[in-house]
C-alpha cells in the first residue's frame, strides 16, 4: 500500500513540474550571472585584469544579491566554464 502511496505522490509531483515549466517556471536558484555579465568577465580578463578586480567591477542583476558583487570563486567558475567551452568550439 505505501509503495503505491509513493508512487501516485511521485507521478503527481512530476506532473507538477511538467504543468510549471509550460507555464514558464523552473525551480532552483537563479542565475548570479547574465550572459553579459559573463562577456564582460572574459573581456576584462583578457585584458589582464585581475579576478578579484573583475568580481569588484561585477554587479549580481536580481535576486536576493541584487546590486551586490559576485564572490571570487563565482568569477573564476565563470572563467573556468567559458575556456572549457572555448575548447569545446574548436
Amino acid at each position: 500500500m505505501a509503495e503505491s502511496e509513493r508512487e501516485y505522490i511521485r507521478e503527481k509531483s512530476l506532473e507538477g513540474q511538467a504543468s510549471a515549466r509550460e507555464r514558464g517556471r523552473h525551480g532552483g536558484r537563479p542565475k548570479v550571472v547574465d550572459d553579459d555579465m559573463a562577456d564582460y568577465a572574459r573581456a576584462l580578463r583578457t585584458q589582464g585584469v585581475t579576478v578579484p578586480q573583475i568580481a569588484r567591477k561585477l554587479v549580481i542583476p536580481s535576486g536576493k544579491n541584487k546590486g551586490e558583487h559576485p564572490s571570487v570563486a563565482t568569477v573564476y567558475r565563470l572563467l573556468a566554464e567559458a575556456e572549457a567551452s572555448d575548447d569545446t568550439d574548436e
